[in-house]
């Protein structure tokens, strides 16, 4: 028979109406009639129109149907198909669990996974919950609907405590997989949904789950800015927020009830993703459940939530996770091997580096320990730093410096800072370095006397620094010939780590103690000539250019007037008033001339670069 000539063509809309049409594919559709159907369903307006019904049907025909559920799930509503799966699925007898229960899972799991990706709201996201409860071998009774609240997430998540009875129920005999490839589906789906739902918070204002600040905020409550409102105070109030954790603290409950171990998830987490196996193969199903994989940043998000959860609401524990080398091992594997601090910051989504941040404020609660080399320190503290570098709250962005502290070694602390400052490409996140830098030198300060004396407050060892932290080469900006591409780099680039490294300065030559034990003295005449003049003389071209100044307005003309009055305030007018106070102290603490200054003599500069050579980083 020609396809014209098929009855499913034939009787289309507007030959019949839907409901007509129906009724014929009730009679009608077979399996060899699939890919004529596969055909025609690519017309929106049909499939939207027929969809819901239409997957009742498609679902026993399974695996040859999945091509068609996926285009339901494509193009008609999501929660349609989710709704349908599961329904179908609550239809199942227990011996067809048995005999065939891993394959009409796994494909309709298929369906059901395709159709929450398009739509992975609150509404659609309890409806693949509900749907993996009801087809769990461990299934217990949905637990009444409750208000959105902290307590009522402590609640869901005790209600939903393993059943041993259940438990015992799923072990079968080991000739019969069926039952534990149901159970690794399910894992599977539920990690999916983990990853889909998380991710699905991607909008630049969206908060997300904040898992990391808001246990910053419980655990270090003195880091928290005052004023204004927290991120906890947030999530109590909003009822959107409250869901969210709600959501979350039932898929952490449930996914214990499926049996996804900490220690599993620890081990998904901890193999790089060159080791990790295939993606599932909807087309080749593995017969055993342990050749189902379990995707890694799934795993991740999920051993994030139940961290954050047993935190946040005492819900359940987890195991405690090393900073060196678990912790250490995971940043690697996940964010490892980047380019610039920005590859991490703008390149992976705000969800994965939540919950990086989050298992590493979980971890700090316990030892930090002490990494194995001085490498495996450096490239955990560069991976965390560019996990923080574009946080919008400060107490995140403190978060490695305290592991920078932590480590008993001063001069691999010293090494991890100077390599920051000096490397091109770490830019961004200089002022983090000099942030370090000056706790490390304030801390130094509050040592017992008896203590060993601190490389930070040896004068070699800062000049060593020095240069990097008030480097002439990176104000060359060609101002005369692109004003604009010169003001854009110096506002969104040099700004914060130029701003950090004046307050160092002012903090430094502010105290008599430090002034003299550092050595400021030698240096302030690099310092005024070198950066404090050519900073100035930059900073009057970007003011200069501005038409109330009686410039061109080159860079409002190519911004907007708007945009460059902020970028202004932000970055121009935030650097000269540092300035102003930096020349107001030095004024007073270098009061002689400059022929009285003194300046490094030959073992001054001998010790520095003997330092330099030991600490290349």
């Amino acid at each position: 028979m020609a396809e014209s000539e098929d009855p499913l063509v034939q009787a289309l809309p507007p030959a019949t109406d839907y409901l007509t049409y129906l009724t014929l594919l009730e009679y009608q559709l077979t399996p060899a009639r699939l890919p004529v159907l596969h055909k025609l369903l690519q017309d929106e307006t049909l499939t939207t129109n027929i969809g819901w019904d239409l997957v009742q049907m498609l679902l026993p025909m399974l695996p040859q149907s999945s091509e068609c559920l996926q285009d339901i799930a494509r193009l008609g509503n999501p929660r349609e198909v989710i709704l349908r799966v599961s329904d179908a699925l609550m239809q199942l007898q227990p011996e067809d669990e048995d005999d065939e229960g891993g394959r009409f899972i796994a494909t309709s799991l298929q369906a059901a996974l395709e159709a929450y990706t398009l739509m992975p709201t609150s509404e659609t996201t309890m409806s693949l919950l509900e749907f993996f409860r009801d087809v769990s071998p461990s299934k217990r009774p949905a637990p009444p609907p409750r208000a959105a609240s902290e307590s009522s997430v402590l609640r869901v998540s005790e209600a939903s405590a393993p059943d041993p009875e259940a438990e015992s129920q799923s072990t079968t005999p080991a000739d019969n997989e069926e039952p534990a490839l149901v159970r690794r589906f399910l894992q599977f789906g539920l990690i999916e949904l983990v990853k889909s739902y998380l991710l699905s918070f991607s909008s630049p204002t969206d908060p997300g789950m904040c898992w990391a600040i808001r246990l910053q905020e419980k655990l270090r409550p003195g880091t928290r800015m005052p004023g204004g409102q927290s991120q906890t105070e947030a999530f109590s109030e909003s009822k959107e927020l409250r869901e969210r954790d709600m959501i979350m603290a039932k898929i952490t409950a449930l996914s214990r009830d499926f049996g996804l171990e900490d220690k599993l998830l620890l081990e998904i987490v901890s193999l790089p993703s060159e080791n990790q196996p295939p993606p599932l193969d909807f087309d080749e199903l593995p017969k055993k459940a342990d050749q189902i994989p379990l995707e890694r940043h799934g795993a991740l998000l999920l051993l994030a939530a139940r961290a954050a959860m047993a935190e946040l609401f005492s819900s359940g524990q987890v195991i405690p996770i090393a900073v060196f080398p678990d912790l250490a091992n995971i940043f690697a594997n996940f964010v490892g091997g980047y380019n610039t601090p920005d590859d991490v910051a703008f390149g992976q989504p705000q969800a994965l580096l939540d919950s990086l941040l989050t298992l590493t404020v979980f971890s700090m609660q316990k030892t930090i320990g002490t990494p194995a080399t001085e490498r495996e320190f450096q490239d955990f503290i560069l991976a965390l730093t560019a996990c923080t570098a574009r946080q919008h709250f400060s107490s995140v962005r403190q978060i490695p410096g305290i592991i920078v502290h932590s480590n008993p070694s001063p001069t691999a602390r010293f090494k991890i800072i100077r390599n920051v400052l000096e490397e091109e490409n770490y830019l961004t996140v200089k002022d983090s370095a000099i942030g370090w830098l000056q706790n490390e030198i304030l801390s130094a300060v509050n040592e017992s006397p008896t203590a060993e004396p601190s490389i930070f407050l040896n004068p070699h060892y800062f000049s060593v620094l020095f240069p990097s932290l008030f480097n002439p080469a990176q104000l060359l900006l060609n101002v005369s010939s692109d004003i604009v591409a010169s003001w854009i780099k110096f506002s969104q680039s040099l700004v914060p780590s130029i701003h950090a490294a004046l307050n160092l300065y002012y903090i430094l030559v502010s105290s008599a103690d430090l002034r003299s034990r550092l050595q400021l003295g030698k240096t302030y005449l690099f310092f005024r000539n070198r950066f404090l003049e050519p900073l100035k003389t930059l900073l009057h071209a970007f003011q200069a250019d501005l038409t109330q100044n009686g410039g061109d307005g080159k860079i409002e003309s190519a911004v907007g007037e708007d945009m460059c009055h902020t970028g202004m305030a932000r970055s121009v007018e935030l650097i000269s008033h540092a300035l102003e106070q930096v020349e107001d102290v030095v004024g007073d603490a270098f009061v002689v001339s400059d022929a009285e200054l003194q300046e490094p003599s030959a073992d001054d500069i001998a010790r520095v670069d003997k330092i330099r050579k030991a600490t290349e980083p």
